[in-house]
């Protein structure tokens, strides 16, 4: 009996270790001591002094929406992230692997196989798990698109409608581009008047005050890798132990303080061993190249981490050097087609094909894939490219036209 009590608590304890310990890892830099504050509300030996009290704000420039601490999306999203709604252990790791994949607007821009992959869950359980999100504040948040986060935010207002109301709602985010068509409906003015109480984007109240980014680490690159943590913005943690005492619930508070401190200093460890493998895998770029092929899968096997350790890990993160200050997360690049050539390799190609094209006549996506294949002496098809060109925003060949005539 006694034996088994003993495992209880060591289970208990690894438990309450890595509940304190994921959210340490994956928050940024800027929302560490706002975080850690609130542990030590229900912690009488755990005393946090943030860096902006040890004179840094005039040297650094501190920006007041810091110092207020506010909420941040994802504060909000993550105590959410419990019960009834996320029941079990795997249903809560998933949670967050989506949580990572949110950006600042609110939008999932994720990747479903790979979440289900380092899960090692069915992609459709992922997706079930996504659309729970739909039950989250802020209302939206989780969604694809735009048309996906007003069905989530219509879906949060339907027990205070009719089944009428809802479904000409529903109707009327369906077919946006057409929406005065229902203008004769007897009801078109309320269902409009619900359409505009919707966010767009979903997570428009967290965008109000742009962010200052606080880059994690700093790096140098010449004849060696120099790294250097930002220590400045690192709260100290300090354990207040004025007495001893025998109660169980005390001393476990305390070892509560102490494991902070610990997994305070686990994080800082654990970011500069990721932090230096990925600039020495992406060593070209710091020298004036190109992004390699890097996947989360190849770092977690050369520091023995899971997958899912990484995905938090980069999370939200920040490096600066001489080239600007880059999410750590933009050097996770995929291979295209051979193990040497990465995704930004094509896309940079394009972008310098487009920027020298001849205004006339812009080069279509056919016309760029000849001019890849050609550079490269690689094989793709011009969905590929298509693709690409939409995610950096570039417009088709026929708009770009249309463009230049305008500015011409």
């Amino acid at each position: 009996m006694r034996s088994i009590n003993l495992e209880f608590k060591q289970k208990q304890s690894l438990n309450l270790s890595l509940k304190l310990w994921l959210p340490l890892l994956q928050l940024p830099l800027q929302e560490l001591s706002t975080h850690l504050e609130t542990l030590s509300y229900e912690n009488p030996f755990l005393e946090v002094k943030r860096p902006f009290e040890q004179n840094l704000a005039s040297s650094h420039g501190i920006i007041e929406e810091l110092v207020l601490g506010s909420e941040s999306l994802h504060e909000k999203i993550i105590e959410q992230i419990s019960p009834p709604l996320f029941p079990t252990p795997i249903s809560q790791k998933v949670a967050h692997e989506i949580l990572c994949d949110i950006n600042e607007e609110g939008y999932f821009d994720g990747d479903i196989d790979a979440i289900a992959q380092m899960c090692g869950v069915y992609t459709e359980y992922v997706e079930r798990i996504r659309l729970r999100f739909s039950k989250l504040e802020p209302y939206g948040v989780g969604a694809r698109d735009a048309h996906e986060s007003f069905v989530f935010q219509l879906d949060a207002l339907s027990d205070d409608m009719d089944d009428e109301l809802y479904h000409l709602v529903l109707n009327m985010i369906e077919q946006m581009a057409r929406v005065d068509k229902f203008s004769r409906h007897g009801r078109f003015e309320e269902a409009k008047a619900v359409i505009k109480k919707f966010s767009n984007p979903p997570a428009l109240e967290y965008q109000a005050t742009p962010k200052q980014i606080i880059p994690d680490f700093y790096v140098e690159v010449d004849d060696d890798i120099r790294l250097r943590i930002n220590n400045d913005y690192y709260p100290d943690v300090l354990i207040l132990d004025p007495f001893s005492s025998k109660n169980e619930s005390i001393k476990e508070k305390l070892k509560e303080a102490r494991d902070i401190v610990n997994l305070l200093e686990l994080r800082k460890t654990t970011l500069y061993k990721v932090v230096l493998l990925v600039v020495e895998r992406q060593l070209s770029f710091f020298v004036g190249g190109e992004l390699r092929p890097l996947n989360m899968a190849h770092i977690a096997e050369e520091l023995s981490f899971a997958e899912s350790t990484i995905s938090r890990a980069i999370s939200n993160k920040y490096i600066e050097s001489k080239q600007g200050i880059f999410p750590l997360k933009s050097f996770f690049t995929n291979a295209v087609a051979t193990k040497e050539l990465s995704s930004s390799e094509i896309k940079n190609f394009i972008n310098q094909q487009i920027e020298y094209e001849d205004k006339s006549e812009p080069l279509t996506d056919d016309e760029l894939l000849e001019r890849i294949e050609k550079r490269f002496n690689i094989k793709m098809v011009r969905r590929t490219i298509t693709k690409y060109r939409k995610l950096m925003n570039v417009a088709s060949s026929k708009e770009r036209k249309k463009i230049y005539k305008v500015q011409a």
